[in-house]
């Protein structure tokens, strides 16, 4: 079908579709990773699964994210997706709600934004996964596939079916991209999660160092092939300069360390991704972001540009790019136009992202007998009345203790003959198999209605945006952006106040840590024992830098 851009299409777009409600759905796709729990870790849809991950080699290396309806854990997608998470988060932070605590993602309210609560299950397993320079990097293999039980029946099944003592792969050089991508969900984790719990967010940077070494370890040689992520035709990695890179400018802001920014752009330099898809094989769109947010070089905001005024609208409304799994690559482009408008005001990229938003929750025509005007293809959220996705292609939902494949097999050939034992609220379908066209809703379907970790990883970021800029905010949540202010006391001495409790760190000019202040609403800052000169007081969570200069 024809693409119409998204200046023709915004005039008449949004007007007959009805009212969204932007934290509800983002509760729901914040909700939804609580099903993807992998171990003794509270998952809301089953019990503690795969309890012995690990154990053959004297490890625990339990927990972490299933990476779709089935169960084997990737370093490849789980690692891109809590970093994407954060990304949102770092971003467009006060849109993120405390609703839940993180024991089965249930109330009451814990003092911590839920998203970083869901994240937290993916960040304890990676800082497992890293240890004396040695990496595993994925557990479970394509046997799991044999098998269709729910997690816990699955996990006491036979090797030959996924279960038992699952395979791991190690490296202690290698695996570039994923591993690149380990340590910036790490680095990111230990700057957001530093007013929460300090001794964790050290944990968690001390881990991102380990997989950034390992990482780095002749990359060229090690990095993940071509064909890694579906054979001939498939999605590929596109390289490693820009996972490293990527790592490397959130190493930087989490140390301060010059080096890291130095490799930073060394790495976006040699990196040749702008014009390749933007998901978990390619990150550069991110590093421009990140690049750009810490050197102000318009360089990378122009390259960021290119990126995002090449996305158009299809005639339906939404980026479509590829069949299989094609929301999630609109709610990815959706996310990076959000950033985009975040550093640049571009209106434009902003409604382009709030249209792929929108159609996602059902702001649309006739797509098929499945999905037909206002279906969301978000589980859950029906605002508009077109329904939502009722046959996910998804163990856990489907529930099935005994005799799963037989049940399969009712289900494929009669849809709704068998009872899923679950709603997976949140869950965001695959999508259309072609151009505003071809959505099937059954359980067999695993392109159109498979629904995966990282497939609501960009929409909910973009969601987040949107529901920001629209004032749509829930008011239920509890880190909202803090004031600050500076006074001079005297020559040496400065007053920071803030209207939340924060954690402030001096830096000199040149980047060394000289100084800390613990979490606190006020902060007297004393220079009296450090030489003349400028100094940068930082705080990290929201991005705040004050520049002193001691007389």
């Amino acid at each position: 079908m024809k693409k119409i851009t998204l200046i023709i299409l915004i005039g008449s777009y949004f007007i007959s579709y009805g009212q969204h409600d932007y934290p509800k759905a983002q509760y729901l796709s914040t909700y939804f990773l609580g099903a993807q729990r992998c171990g003794n870790t509270d998952s809301w849809i089953h019990g503690a699964c795969h309890t012995t991950d690990g154990q053959e080699l004297g490890l625990d290396l339990t927990g972490g994210w299933h990476d779709c309806g089935d169960y084997i854990k990737f370093h490849h997608t789980g690692p891109f997706t809590a970093l994407m998470y954060l990304i949102g988060y770092d971003n467009f932070g006060a849109a993120y709600a405390d609703d839940y605590s993180q024991s089965n993602s249930a109330p009451p309210s814990n003092g911590i934004p839920d998203i970083l609560d869901e994240v937290k299950i993916e960040t304890d397993y990676l800082i497992k996964c890293v240890k004396n320079g040695t990496a595993y990097w994925q557990i479970s293999d394509k046997k799991d596939h044999n098998s269709f039980s729910e997690p816990v029946t699955q996990s006491e099944e036979s090797t030959e079916n996924g279960g038992g003592s699952r395979i791991v792969y190690t490296t202690k050089d290698g695996h570039s991209n994923a591993l690149g991508n380990a340590a910036s969900s790490l680095a990111l984790m230990s700057i957001v999660y530093q007013s929460f719990d300090n001794q964790y967010a050290e944990n968690c940077l001390n881990a991102a160092k380990e997989y950034y070494i390992i990482a780095t370890k002749n990359p060229k040689a090690t990095e993940d092939p071509d064909d890694f992520y579906g054979g001939q035709g498939g999605l590929s990695t596109k390289g490693f300069a820009d996972e490293l890179g990527l790592a490397a400018a959130i190493l930087f802001r989490a140390t301060q360390d010059n080096i890291y920014l130095v490799s930073a752009e060394k790495y976006s330099a040699s990196s040749t991704n702008l014009w390749d898809d933007f998901y978990y094989g390619n990150v550069h769109p991110l590093l421009q972001v990140e690049l750009y947010k810490l050197t102000q070089n318009s360089t990378y905001l122009n390259t960021l540009a290119l990126k995002v005024n090449n996305y158009q609208l299809s005639s339906c409304g939404y980026y479509h790019n590829t069949n299989w799994g094609s929301l999630p690559f609109a709610g990815n482009a959706a996310f990076l136009a959000a950033l985009y408008h975040n550093l640049s005001g571009n209106s434009t990229a902003y409604d382009f992202a709030k249209s792929n938003i929108n159609f996602i929750l059902g702001s649309h025509g006739n797509i098929s007998a499945d999905a037909p005007a206002k279906f969301s293809f978000l589980i859950g959220y029906d605002e508009l009345g077109g329904g939502y996705p009722q046959y996910p292609h998804h163990g856990p939902a489907f529930g099935k203790t005994k005799n799963a494949w037989e049940k399969y097999n009712n289900e494929k050939n009669n849809p709704g003959s068998e009872i899923y034992l679950h709603e997976l609220k949140g869950g965001l379908a695959g999508g259309p198999e072609s151009e505003c066209a071809n959505f099937v809703d059954n359980i067999d379907n695993y392109v159109s209605s498979e629904y995966c970790t990282y497939y609501g990883a960009g929409f909910l970021g973009g969601l987040a945006a949107v529901n920001s800029i629209e004032n749509n905010l829930t008011s239920n949540k509890k880190n909202d952006i803090p004031t600050f202010t500076l006074d001079y006391l005297s020559r040496s001495r400065v007053k920071i106040k803030s209207t939340s409790p924060t954690k402030l760190t001096v830096y000199t000019i040149e980047g060394k840590q000289v100084l800390t202040s613990e979490n606190a609403t006020q902060h007297i800052i004393s220079l009296d024992r450090l030489k003349t000169g400028v100094y940068l007081i930082k705080e990290k969570v929201f991005g705040k830098t004050f520049k002193v200069i001691k007389k």
